[in-house]
């Protein structure tokens, strides 16, 4: 399974809003394989984004995420309406984590895989 978690500048500290991550690391089985940069943050570095939903902006976002694509699903704290939507045309599941869950990307990977997410475990309890 391949696991997304939008990182900040030092590549492991997880970033609060997914579109304007500086980074994304990815994992398989665990283990990370590659830190990429987000090519939609980077394109909004120096412009003014507009915060509108609309197929538009979802195809906008997309083009920006494509080299996320074969990944499985993404693990954030936020993550915007057109964002979600892009990332769930290429397939990958979306799933939200508390600040509570840790703070560094190895640390939410490792309790994502024991299914020891607060949000996992609320869903045990229901």
């Amino acid at each position: 399974m391949k696991i997304i978690i939008p990182v900040d500048i030092d590549k492991k500290t997880i970033f609060k809003r997914t579109g304007r991550a500086p980074y994304f690391a990815i994992y398989d089985n665990g283990s990370l394989e590659k830190v990429i940069v987000n090519a939609h943050a980077a394109s909004h570095e120096h412009a003014h984004h507009h915060e509108e939903n609309s197929e538009e902006e979802v195809r906008h976002h997309r083009q920006d995420i494509l080299e996320l694509e074969g990944c499985d699903i993404i693990l954030a704290q936020a993550v915007g309406e057109n964002m979600q939507k892009a990332l769930q045309s290429l397939g990958i599941s979306v799933e939200k984590i508390s600040r509570t869950d840790g703070t560094e990307a190895d640390e939410v990977i490792d309790k994502f895989l024991k299914n020891s997410l607060k949000r996992q475990k609320e869903k045990d309890i229901k």
